[in-house]
């Protein structure tokens, strides 16, 4: 570790932040990082051939068929986005480098060695995110450790979780066609549910068959799987940036699941209601070509689960409370009383 007696740089910078040591410390963990996790061949993934666990990233949030992860490209610049934002209030936390980060590396590397032997590639980024903890504890101390807590948390929204593609994706579909299956039947639309499609119940009076007003399969797309990791994501940032409680916070992010499917119940009753009245070609379109109206859907997502999480936001700031009082308070009457 660095030493007191450590040629300082940077004369702009608080004392503990201009010791040589300090960067060069930093430096050497930079290329370790860079050399272990950037080019040593891990896993085979796409295509049959090892790559490293940076170059597996890269093909997750890149690929066509990995859409699902795509948003994970932005979160290290979001993260580091989040430090720099805070850069001059960091700069006064004291650093105490902290010994108990040397297990937590060598727990990434044996984490590095166990992944690279069962050629699972999901460990390989579990090792990346135990070394960066790893390091910032043991370089810079627990006091700074605990001021990067949620960029460093917020790290983990970078990995594709591709495991939980199966484990959630199925009870989502069935989660949306149930809703949407009682919804409609509310509504005095008459559909039966046949696995996880949704078809139109036949009508004998009118000669039509069984599917034939409408008929929408809800593939794992459209089951929310694509839009929960990304909108969770989002939630964690605008939690952390606009709610001033733990409880606040943890209580909007655990809520954004459910507004993933609140996005995704409304998408299904545009397609639903777009098939009966504009017909299934363009509606719905086919799976190589899905029309614009499917595709418009898709976007409805977004705009209801983040209008559902700024109004959760609202309500958890006080704004119902504050609201109730706007209209009962007497008109002309302030704090002070009658005027």
């Amino acid at each position: 570790m660095s030493q007191k007696g450590d040629v300082e740089v940077g004369s702009s910078l608080p004392a503990q932040w201009r010791s040589r040591g300090l960067w060069v410390e930093g430096l050497v963990a930079l290329v370790v990082v860079v050399g272990l996790y950037g080019f040593i061949p891990y896993n085979f993934g796409f295509e049959s051939k090892a790559r490293s666990v940076f170059d597996m990233l890269k093909r997750f949030w890149t690929d066509p068929s990995t859409t699902d992860w795509h948003h994970g490209m932005i979160v290290p610049l979001i993260s580091v986005g989040l430090i720099l934002h805070r850069w001059k209030d960091l700069q006064k936390v004291v650093i105490r480098p902290c010994v108990w980060g040397a297990p937590l590396v060598g727990l990434a590397l044996a984490t590095f060695w166990a992944g690279y032997k069962i050629d699972i590639t999901i460990v390989g980024f579990l090792s990346l995110q135990l070394m960066i903890g790893g390091l910032l504890l043991w370089f810079l101390g627990w006091e700074m450790m605990k001021e990067l807590a949620f960029p460093y948390a917020f790290l983990m929204f970078a990995y594709p979780f591709y495991f939980l593609d199966t484990i959630v994706a199925f009870p989502l579909r069935a989660l949306m066609c149930q809703l949407s299956h009682g919804f409609l039947n509310l509504l005095g639309i008459d559909n039966l549910r046949v696995g996880t499609a949704l078809v139109s119940a036949p009508d004998y009076a009118r000669g039509l068959k069984q599917g034939e007003r409408f008929a929408l399969d809800i593939a794992t797309p459209c089951s929310g799987i694509r839009s929960l990791f990304a909108l969770m994501m989002v939630s964690a940032l605008y939690a952390h940036l606009t709610l001033a409680k733990s409880w606040q916070k943890w209580t909007l992010f655990l809520l954004s699941p459910a507004l993933a499917v609140a996005g995704n119940f409304v998408r299904m009753l545009m397609l639903t209601f777009g098939t009966m009245i504009l017909g299934n070609t363009v509606a719905i379109g086919t799976e190589e070509n899905p029309a614009t109206f499917h595709l418009a859907a898709g976007f409805v997502v977004f705009v209801v689960a983040l209008g559902g999480m700024v109004g959760v936001g609202w309500i958890l700031q006080g704004g119902c409370q504050r609201t109730w009082k706007t209209w009962t308070t007497p008109v002309g009457q302030g704090k002070g009383g009658l005027q």
